[in-house]
């Protein structure tokens, strides 16, 4: 380890450099941006029960970060005000691998060959929470591959005011820019997405 002590500082700046060269913006490093990164494959608690990610950071591209920026203003507008606890962000294509493996079903994990739009760093994954980062009710917990994680479901073991709370996420976040995937209410696309190359830079401490 003592070996590369000398050259670590080049490495984080090497680091900071391709991040910054790929167009990918740390999420915490944005002002008025009151969320809270809690990146679930940077913790064993996810669908694979194995941690995924070296670290629990969410890079978007630009035009993601504005787009979170303006949901944040209108949650914040609401007769009851709220923030996000951000689940997932920018995934590298090796980790798309990984999930896929996991639990190939294209109607809840990209396939690699296709590629994540998280890959393109214009995806984020999200969930309604106060203030202090606790989350709100939803109809289901993250990577639910379940009919009831559908932006359709309307059956009435669901409570009329989660309904109401997942139709308003959809309403800010369609309003912030993003598009939202039919199966997963908890994911949202930033338009323009498709212009956007696959990345496999990993993600780093």
């Amino acid at each position: 380890m003592r070996k590369w002590l000398p050259i670590l500082p080049l490495l984080l700046v090497l680091c900071a450099t391709v991040y910054a060269q790929s167009d990918l913006i740390d999420v915490e490093t944005v002002e008025d941006l009151p969320v809270f990164v809690r990146l679930r494959y940077a913790t064993e608690n996810n669908f694979t029960g194995k941690k995924i990610y070296n670290a629990n950071k969410c890079y978007l591209r630009k035009e993601a970060v504005e787009g979170l920026k303006k949901a944040v203003k209108l949650a914040a507008q609401e007769e009851k005000p709220f923030t996000f606890c951000l689940w997932d962000c920018y995934r590298p294509q090796d980790a798309q691998k990984i999930l896929w493996n996991a639990f190939p079903n294209a109607s809840y994990v990209a396939s690699p060959r296709r590629g994540s739009r998280h890959s393109r760093a214009m995806a984020v994954d999200l969930t309604p929470c106060d203030f202090n980062g606790t989350p709100l009710e939803m109809p289901t917990d993250f990577d639910d591959f379940t009919p009831r994680a559908h932006m359709d479901y309307y059956e009435l073991d669901l409570p009329d005011a989660i309904l109401l709370r997942r139709e308003k996420l959809k309403e800010i976040m369609k309003a912030a820019g993003f598009t939202y995937t039919r199966t997963e209410w908890w994911h949202f696309d930033k338009k323009g997405w498709k212009n956007k190359p696959l990345l496999n830079i990993p993600l780093e401490k």
